[in-house]
This record gives C-alpha cells, sequence and structure tokens, in this order.
C-alpha cells in the first residue's frame, strides 16, 4: 500500500475509530483490494469479504445470491456452479453467516464498482440487515476516501429495475450510481460508445487496444475478461 492509501486510512480512523474494532465487516470490491486490506489488517480488528463478482455483465435473478442466482450468473461467466461458488459465494461466508452491527463497503466510483455496490446493498434490504451501513467512495486511480452513512430501503427495487429488468429505475438516487446506471443502460445496446470505439480499432493487436479502452473509457471500469469478450463479439458480428 503506498503513502497516500496509508495516510487515507488513517484519517478514517481518527474520524471513525469505532469502524476498525470488532463487529464490523468491510466488504471489498475484488480479491486483490481484499488481499491488500486483510494481510494488513489495515482495518485493525473488523472483519474482511472480497466480492468477486462483475454484476455490469451478464443476467441475474431477482432473488440475490440463492441457488437459481448462483446458476444465472456462473452460466455467464461460464463457469460451473462449484467454481463460481468458490470464487464468490464461499468468500461471502461472514456476510451470510455472521451479524454485525456496522458494515462498511468499499466500492470505486465507477460503472463497475457501482454496479457491485448496488447488488451488496440490495441484498442487504433483502436479507432485512438492521445496522448502519458506511459507504466509502474512491477512485481508482486516486485513493481518497469519501465516507457517507447509507440508509437502506430502496437500493433492492433499483437493483431489480436495472439489473434484471434494464430499465431507469424509479427512486432518485446519488449522481455517482445515478450516472453508473445510465452508462450501464447504455451498455446493453448493441452499438453503444465501446462498441463502436472496438469497431473502429479493430486494426489493433489485442493488447494495444485493451489499454486504449482502459484510457477512453475509466467511468466503465471493465478489467480484461470484459473487453476482451466484446473484442471478440464486435470480431464475430462482421
Amino acid at each position: 500500500m503506498n503513502k497516500t492509501r496509508e495516510a487515507e486510512v488513517i484519517q478514517l480512523k481518527n474520524r471513525n475509530r469505532g469502524l476498525f474494532e470488532q463487529d464490523v465487516l468491510n466488504l471489498l470490491n475484488g480479491q486483490a483490494m481484499y488481499d491488500e486490506f486483510s494481510n494488513k489488517r489495515l482495518m485493525g480488528d473488523s472483519d474482511y469479504a472480497p466480492f468477486n463478482e462483475a454484476m455490469c455483465v451478464n443476467a441475474t435473478t431477482v432473488s440475490i445470491f440463492d441457488h437459481a442466482f448462483i446458476q444465472t450468473r456462473a452460466s455467464g461467466h461460464h463457469e460451473s456452479v462449484e467454481n463460481y461458488s468458490d470464487k464468490v459465494i464461499k468468500p461471502l461466508y461472514n456476510l451470510f453467516n455472521k451479524s454485525y452491527n456496522n458494515i462498511v463497503l468499499w466500492f470505486g466510483e465507477d460503472m463497475f464498482c457501482q454496479m457491485n455496490l448496488l447488488t451488496i446493498l440490495a441484498y442487504l434490504e433483502q436479507s432485512r440487515y438492521k445496522g448502519k451501513v458506511f459507504y466509502n467512495r474512491f477512485r481508482e486511480n486516486e485513493f481518497k476516501v469519501s465516507q457517507t452513512e447509507l440508509t437502506l430501503g430502496r437500493y433492492y427495487s433499483v437493483y431489480v429495475d436495472v439489473l434484471v429488468n434494464h430499465r431507469k429505475p424509479a427512486h432518485e438516487l446519488p449522481p455517482v450510481m445515478d450516472q453508473a446506471i445510465e452508462l450501464f443502460l447504455e451498455m446493453q445496446t448493441a452499438d453503444n460508445a465501446v462498441t463502436k470505439y472496438i469497431s473502429n480499432h479493430k486494426h489493433l493487436p489485442v493488447s494495444e487496444l485493451l489499454e486504449r479502452l482502459f484510457e477512453v473509457f475509466p467511468n466503465v471500469g471493465y478489467g480484461d475478461t470484459q473487453y476482451i469478450e466484446l473484442i471478440e463479439n464486435q470480431n464475430n458480428s462482421k
């Protein structure tokens, strides 16, 4: 962890020391972030869990984390149910089996992270979680954390509208999530800005095209896997 991140964590601790103690679950956006935070115990005696998903792609189900969800998501990722469960479900053991008064969600501002955040918030409502929820928002290129306490009650409905039915939500949302949803819905169309860019640069080697996509579309937040699938789809469509 670089000095900027260390300084941000220290500031968080000074503002809310209670979130560094037991009875707190830090839910982190991805395995790499989980490994860094848990190995170094950056949030003190609290618990840690990664959300190793990419909810911004592939179909999902109304009920979150049940058998139908696991089957649907595994199929979309071309994974076996067993492999998907090992990667995504088992690391969330503490979320499913322990009781916490505080849950801290660490998710970035890009569309990839925001759709993961929306899914977790919807699950907390589905499971009738009664504790406090804190959202630590940050940008991937600069680890400046903005912490807010969230009020549950609207996110499950938004999850169903957006991620299940691919339509604009009825509820008003924070600007960051609202913008991410607009981008998500745009990405569901065949002729979106990313696919147009890929189509116009098909002459480039995949490695160079990937670098350009990361640079041109930072708000999307896709990784290699998502972009390569789009590139292959574009190549096969012509």
